[in-house]
């Protein structure tokens, strides 16, 4: 059994994470964290995520609130991320949280020195095989056009998506280059003609999509299509429960799900 405590309990993916370990016997509950100026906090963490009462109330940041934790699965801010590490206690930790500043990331790394960190901005299996097929492509079609798209729903406040990015880094690095100098944010106006090279990403924001994600690749003469669609966030909770798994009792250091796929081997 695998003993799990949850940062960002209350969120969207937090929530979908307490219902499938308090229905899967293969997981154990043993602390749910959230804001504590959110309308959930104190309230139990079971009937919060619709899965019935757990005896385990949503709490805030303090001593001890991980205590128990072989594992922290985290789904919540950067902010409240970068605060929870000290209170972590050497837990192996599994993060979705994408949108870091390059201090917080390095806080994450010297997190990871001391346990073992999966850190991702997509924990679906599908996106983690997406993108080692996109790497591919873009190696093996070097003068391609690459267009990423990607949508989600009207609530997402950053863009392009964590997973836009990773996509489009994952084409950039199979090509050599840094993303951050070939990339092209939407076009608008007199762009001229579309530059040699260059990656364009577009984000698209409605309804209530959960995520999907497309990347072209187009030569003259053909155009290759690579995707995903995500139609629920368990999709999401599944891959980071399979990464709390692969996680516990690791060695210190930075992982992603590409290792816990074996993508890496």
């Amino acid at each position: 059994m695998v003993v799990v405590a949850i940062l960002g309990a209350a969120g969207r993916v937090g929530k979908r994470l307490v219902h499938r370990i308090l229905e899967d016997e293969t997981f154990s509950l043993a602390a749910a964290v959230g804001r504590a100026d959110a309308s959930t906090a104190f309230e139990d963490a079971g009937r919060t995520a619709g899965a019935g009462f757990a005896g385990i109330p949503i709490g805030v940041l303090e001593d001890e609130c991980f205590f128990g934790a072989e594992v922290v699965i985290d789904f919540s801010q950067p902010d409240a991320l970068i605060a929870a590490l000290p209170f972590l206690n050497g837990a192996a930790l599994v993060t979705g949280t994408t949108g870091l500043t390059a201090e917080q990331d390095a806080a994450l790394d010297a997190y990871a020195k001391t346990a073992p960190v999966v850190a991702a901005a997509n924990f679906s299996a599908g996106v983690t095989v997406l993108a080692d097929l996109v790497a591919r492509a873009a190696k093996a079609l070097p003068d391609a056009d690459i267009e990423v798209v990607e949508s989600h729903h009207r609530h997402k406040v950053d863009a392009p998506s964590g997973t836009a990015l990773f996509l489009a880094q994952s084409a950039a690095a199979a090509r050599g280059v840094q993303l951050a100098d070939v990339a092209d944010h939407g076009r608008h106006g007199r762009t001229g003609e579309r530059v040699s090279g260059r990656i364009g990403m577009h984000a698209l924001r409605m309804g209530d999509v959960v995520g999907e994600h497309e990347v072209w690749l187009a030569s003259d003469g053909d155009r290759l299509r690579l995707g995903h669609v995500a139609t629920s966030r368990d999709t999401f909770a599944v891959g980071a429960l399979r990464a709390a798994v692969w996680a516990r009792g690791r060695a210190p250091g930075r992982y992603t799900m590409q290792d816990v796929l074996g993508l890496h081997a």
